[in-house]
């Protein structure tokens, strides 16, 4: 994805004016959507000229690309998962998703709105998707063989719950809020699901 003029000075002044423009335009396109944000009402936000938006990206649209891209890498960071177990393996997994949602809940809402209507971000999102996918699959096959169960469609299915749930609970905020208490239970209760789906014991410690 081309997201910024190349040509752009990598000072620390114009790297603190860069960081203003992705910030005001995070937090406009999260609170009023993409289509209703303009590049004056950036501008106004990040406290800076009109011009200087063009200096930086080309377009509203590459920033929301540089956004997107944030987003993105944010989730590629995930730690390798080295617990013994499935339990904890899974546990991990879920608990780094949904607290990764809520420390970048801003980005994550414009992740989502991007999705819906920008070809190029929604394929980026399912490639992301993807590799999330393969990472439960070898999970669940590394339990062993489970009367049933698939781990290609478990794998699917699950990713889909957790998709799922940290979009209505957290970027909808249709959940009781986005404490630390409140990742620690939401992760403890779908790792639960989880494990009981795949008929894997839901004990800390055991396979």
């Amino acid at each position: 994805m081309a997201t910024e003029r190349a040509t752009t000075a990598r000072t620390p002044r114009g790297e603190e004016t860069r960081r203003a423009l992705l910030d005001a335009a995070a937090r406009l396109f999260a609170e009023h959507g993409y289509h209703a944000t303009s590049v004056p009402d950036i501008v106004k936000a990040a406290g800076v000229g009109h011009g200087t938006f063009y200096e930086y990206f080309g377009s509203r649209h590459q920033i929301l690309l540089a956004l997107t891209q944030q987003a993105l890498a944010s989730q590629q960071r995930r730690p390798t998962l080295t617990s013994p177990t499935l339990a904890e393996r899974i546990r991990s997994e879920i608990f780094w998703y949904l607290s990764d949602h809520v420390e970048h809940l801003t980005l994550s809402k414009v992740w989502h709105e991007a999705t819906s209507f920008d070809d190029e971000i929604a394929a980026a999102r399912r490639v992301e998707r993807a590799r999330r996918v393969e990472r439960v699959r070898k999970g669940i096959e590394a339990a062993g063989p489970q009367a049933g169960i698939d781990p290609a469609i478990a794998a699917t299915a699950l990713t889909a719950m957790l998709e799922e749930f940290a979009f209505r609970w957290f970027v909808e905020g249709t959940g009781p809020g986005t404490s630390a208490a409140d990742v620690v239970a939401a992760s403890e209760t779908l790792a639960t699901i989880w494990l009981a789906a795949i008929g894997a014991t839901t004990q800390k410690g055991n396979t």
